[in-house]
């Protein structure tokens, strides 16, 4: 569960609202009444129905129907449905509609590139990353769980993620074993996770006692390569894939042995389709 704040929902409001709705108050809609219903226009994993629930709520909405994250939708499908005030039905309309249909398109490329994955092995995980737009983190997250994936990171002060970047300043992958040792003295219950790009790299972190190897933009058949020569040195060791990983080419990296595929294109595309009719009553 991703807990949004009181803040996070009026935040999300006050975005489209920074001082009041002025065509709706020009126009004079005191004790006129609407209904504002939500429809999946193309087959969807939908998101983020909840906080849109909230948001209808906390200015007066009444529920009358709606469906809860993560389900599966075909074309037609009714997402929510709220009635009350027109004037708020116009208010809330664009932050509602905008926040579900980019949190569903998340989901369902999460959920579609699981689904090309899991066909290979049903034990894969689809993680996102942490490069998610700015100020979207919640609801990248939530979009992620809805569709199926997982937290690569959810930032970070979650994860031990050593990249080359890191290794410049403590003596490079040479040197890596003295900087795992210390870091499993330091932090006993965390698994070290660290980056490599090519087979040499990725040998010398399966010998430094690292947990997790991550590879970085390799071909599948070099992924292979590498997740057999080092788990010669370490049986135990967990390879996962990372870099340009996508729903095209997930099955490959799944064939290739990847533990997990670590992704962040599933943050970058459309927005699902969603069709918004409002009614007067």
């Amino acid at each position: 569960m991703i807990y949004f704040t009181e803040y996070d929902i009026d935040r999300i409001i006050e975005d489209d609202v920074p001082a009041g709705d002025m065509t709706s108050c020009l126009m004079n809609f005191k004790g006129e009444r609407g209904r504002i219903t939500l429809f999946a226009r193309h087959e969807m994993v939908v998101c983020c129905t909840e906080e849109a629930e909230r948001i209808y709520k906390k200015n007066g909405l009444i529920i009358n129907d709606i469906v809860a994250s993560g389900t599966s939708l075909k074309t037609g499908d009714k997402i929510i449905e709220a009635e009350g005030n027109a004037e708020i039905i116009h208010l809330v309309w664009r932050s509602g509609l905008v926040m579900i249909e980019f949190a569903s398109g998340i989901a369902t490329r999460t959920n579609n590139m699981l689904k090309v994955a899991q066909a290979v092995n049903e034990n894969i995980q689809v993680a996102g990353t942490r490069k998610h737009p700015p100020y979207m983190k919640k609801i990248a997250l939530k979009a992620l769980l809805a569709g199926g994936g997982v937290p690569h990171r959810t930032g970070l002060s979650d994860t031990i993620l050593i990249f080359r970047e890191h290794l410049l300043f403590s003596g490079g992958y040479e040197n890596l074993k003295k900087v795992v040792d210390s870091i499993k003295i330091k932090q006993k219950e965390r698994k070290v996770v660290v980056e490599a790009h090519n087979l040499s790299d990725a040998k010398l972190v399966a010998a430094s006692g690292a947990h997790v190897i991550q590879m970085d933009k390799v071909s599948p058949a070099e992924f292979t390569i590498c997740k057999n020569e080092c788990q010669k040195i370490n049986p135990d060791i967990c390879i996962i894939a990372a870099g340009g990983i996508n729903a095209s080419n997930a099955a490959e990296y799944t064939k290739a042995g990847a533990d997990a595929l670590v992704t962040s294109w599933i943050y970058f595309g459309p927005p699902a389709d969603i069709k918004a009719a409002i009614e007067k009553l």
